[in-house]
């Protein structure tokens, strides 16, 4: 974000925005999240930026979208972590397919390991996904474009450089399901309860929360959630 508010400041346009000018222009982003001056700041930085169409959404109103989606995908959706609807989806997280297609968008994402077809994993990674360690505008601005351009080219290396498992040095460390644990973790629920919201055994839970532990440094809980709260920042969404 101070980047961000230094570039708006300087009145000077460095090199890598005259690049991105234009290049997502008839897209369309929503801004989602409980942080209103962040959001519209953020707003007016891509439209500017970018050429999309860039508005601040509630969180209720990504359901009446996904069911205009567009063939070819155009609009994309940045839903802060801190959301904290959001947070009751992941908290109240089944896997047995149930509740709204947006409930089942965003849980699909820490199922996508289970599918048996590696194409329509990858497909489901483009589509929904983790922004993790966003920390520059420079960053971001590249990665939506990449998203927008992968989008409209199957078969591309994009969704790989977004897969958590991925071992680079800017990649998450952790699975989808160990970053589905974590982040249920954080909203104080017990291995017992994280189980049964997502039909698996305790152990289970406590097997991959302590491997989880183990890749992030984390000595405790405590020290898991705050890693997570450094990390991760946004959910996205392209339809």
């Amino acid at each position: 974000m101070r980047q961000l508010i230094a570039v708006n400041d300087s009145g000077i346009t460095p090199v890598w925005v005259c690049e991105m000018k234009n290049r997502l222009t008839g897209k369309t982003v929503h801004i989602v999240g409980p942080r209103r001056l962040e959001n519209e700041l953020l707003m007016s930085f891509i439209s500017r930026e970018t050429g999309a169409d860039c508005f601040v959404t509630d969180f209720n109103g990504i359901e009446g979208y996904l069911a205009d989606a567009a063939e070819e995908p155009s609009r994309l959706f940045l839903i802060d972590y801190r959301e904290p609807r959001l947070r009751e989806i992941l908290k109240q997280a089944s896997l047995n397919g149930n509740g709204s297609s947006l409930v089942r968008r965003l849980l699909s994402l820490f199922n996508s390991g289970k599918e048996k077809n590696s194409a329509e994993r990858r497909c489901a990674e483009r589509s929904c996904g983790i922004l993790y360690r966003c920390e520059s505008t420079t960053a971001l601005l590249n990665w939506m474009c990449s998203l927008f351009s992968g989008a409209e080219t199957p078969g591309n290396a994009m969704a790989a450089s977004m897969d958590p498992a991925e071992e680079t040095a800017d990649a998450c460390p952790l699975t989808w399901r160990e970053l589905q644990l974590l982040m249920m973790m954080t909203e104080g629920l017990r291995n017992k309860e994280i189980a049964g919201r997502i039909g698996i055994s305790s152990h289970t839970v406590r097997t991959h929360l302590y491997n989880s532990f183990g890749k992030i440094g984390a000595r405790n809980r405590l020290e898991a959630s705050a890693w997570i709260e450094a990390r991760i920042s946004m959910l996205f969404l392209l339809i």
